[in-house]
């Protein structure tokens, strides 16, 4: 009896020994630095500067229903975040929060305006 505890006790540190090895080959990836003011700008500027395009192409797609399009917006202007991204090596978040700032920021978008910031209220259409 003595011996299979011995036994046991044995493999459960060798499995808890291998678990932390593993877990310490595994560091956590390491977020980026968030951009500087500089680079926030540039990065607002390359993120808007399809914005009148793809409010047009959303509307196109969504001509008698406001909230629609402003989905179908923002599914285009996630495609570029997640694009920009991944070229940039910057956070979803923190490109995110570059949006955010030059919105609030009023910074200007590729044609010089104020873009727009209003969100329609959510009126669901019927199922079809």
């Amino acid at each position: 009896m003595e011996r299979k505890r011995r036994v046991t006790l044995v493999f459960v540190g060798g499995v808890i020994t291998l678990l932390l090895m593993f877990v310490g080959l595994s560091p956590a990836p390491i977020r980026p630095l968030p951009p500087t003011p500089e680079e926030s700008r540039a990065l607002f500027d390359e993120l808007v500067r399809d914005e009148p395009t793809n409010r047009e192409k959303a509307k196109e797609d969504w001509a008698h229903h406001r909230w629609s399009q402003q989905d179908a917006f923002g599914a285009l202007e996630l495609d570029k975040v997640n694009s920009l991204a991944g070229a940039r090596n910057r956070s979803r978040q923190d490109l995110f929060l570059v949006i955010d700032e030059g919105l609030r920021s009023k910074w200007p978008g590729p044609d010089g305006g104020v873009l727009e910031a209003t969100v329609v209220p959510l009126k669901p259409r019927p199922m079809d």
